[in-house]
């Protein structure tokens, strides 16, 4: 059974590479071309195709490198680590669990002061100049620049 290092390497790589086979069986169901040149499934067929053939060659170096030494540190943190982890996840499940009822400025200005706090940030003018520039800046690059439609929520604009 593989350990430390070399297990966290097969795990990220056998992940990436389904995900990426994924995006492409799904962009194959797209046209790749229409009327005026690349269709909606160009690029997300080429890209995912492209990450396909990388992450089978990262895994297949990682298959072939040594096994790491029996004491090789494990590959998940334990005590304060994993609970950073775990915080971060969390508050992503929850931003994604209420961004349509408060929308997207509100939901992330609370992801993203949560983010920082729990990666060791404790200036809260760092911290607050972060958030709003990572909410509201972001909508309003999203929204009035690119014409993306972002969940508005209880701010409405």
């Amino acid at each position: 059974m593989p350990s430390g290092a070399r297990q966290g390497w097969l795990i990220a790589t056998g992940v990436m590479l389904a995900l990426c086979l994924l995006a492409v069986w799904q962009s194959s169901l797209l046209a790749l071309t229409d009327k005026l040149g690349p269709g909606p499934g160009f690029f997300p067929f080429w890209l995912s195709l492209i990450g396909s053939g990388f992450s089978l060659a990262l895994l297949v170096g990682v298959l072939r490198a040594p096994a790491d030494p029996p004491d090789a540190p494990p590959i998940l943190p334990d005590g304060y680590g994993a609970r950073r982890i775990a915080a971060i996840i969390g508050t992503l499940a929850v931003t994604a669990l209420l961004m349509e009822a408060l929308g997207f400025q509100l939901a992330m200005l609370g992801f993203n002061v949560v983010l920082l706090v729990a990666l060791g940030e404790r200036r809260w003018i760092a911290i607050g100049l972060f958030a709003v520039a990572g909410s509201f800046g972001v909508y309003y690059v999203f929204t009035r620049w690119l014409d993306v439609l972002l969940p508005a929520g209880l701010l409405g604009s």
